[in-house]
């Protein structure tokens, strides 16, 4: 790992469905604030709407100054009434670290429309010069926990002040890694 990469994080997955639908307003209620972030460019589904089999959250952030955005999907599979397991197909997710209880908005780097069809795995991120990555936890007993995919860090949601910076330089990463990505593929 480079010096200038900051070290992955280990986070749970938060898949309470009420805590994601708050954590989601907070998110969108902090980059409302931002400057960047307003405009019909940028849009936040209406929250926790039932689709199939499932509950789902989508906000597609497309920041003045960046090039391209980003949609973001939360879903939580409706198993029962009180098991709601993240759906790790999806591309987003929160995450909380247990050592200081912070709560993050993530978004996976795999992404086969921007970077190519094989995740990214942390040795290529760093030698990227990514932004901040996390790496979700799931319980043993869930079958292929965790499926190997990074999640990109688009913002600390505990700091509602710079939750729009943090989304911003994480959508410039994002992009500005898809862009080296996508070059060693070609």
């Amino acid at each position: 790992m480079s010096d200038t990469t900051p070290p992955l994080l280990r986070l749970q997955a938060i898949e309470s469905r009420a805590e994601v639908q708050a954590l989601f307003d907070t998110w969108r209620k902090a980059l409302a604030t931002d400057e960047r972030f307003k405009g019909a460019r940028n849009s936040f589904k209406e929250a926790g709407e039932p689709v199939k089999g499932a509950f789902e959250w989508r906000a597609n952030l497309r920041p003045a100054g960046v090039p391209a955005g980003l949609d973001i999907v939360i879903r939580l599979n409706d198993v029962s009434a009180s098991y709601t397991p993240l759906d790790r197909g999806a591309s987003g997710a929160f995450g909380r670290d247990l050592a200081d209880g912070a709560v993050y908005a993530l978004r996976q780097w795999y992404d086969s429309k921007r970077i190519g069809s094989k995740p990214l795995k942390e040795e290529a991120l760093a030698q990227y010069g990514a932004p901040q990555s996390a790496e979700l936890s799931y319980p043993a007993s869930q079958g292929n926990a965790g499926r190997g995919r990074l999640y990109l860090v688009l913002a600390r949601l505990s700091d509602p002040a710079a939750v729009g910076q943090g989304c911003f330089e994480a959508l410039s990463g994002f992009h500005r890694v898809a862009a080296l990505a996508r070059e060693e593929l070609w």
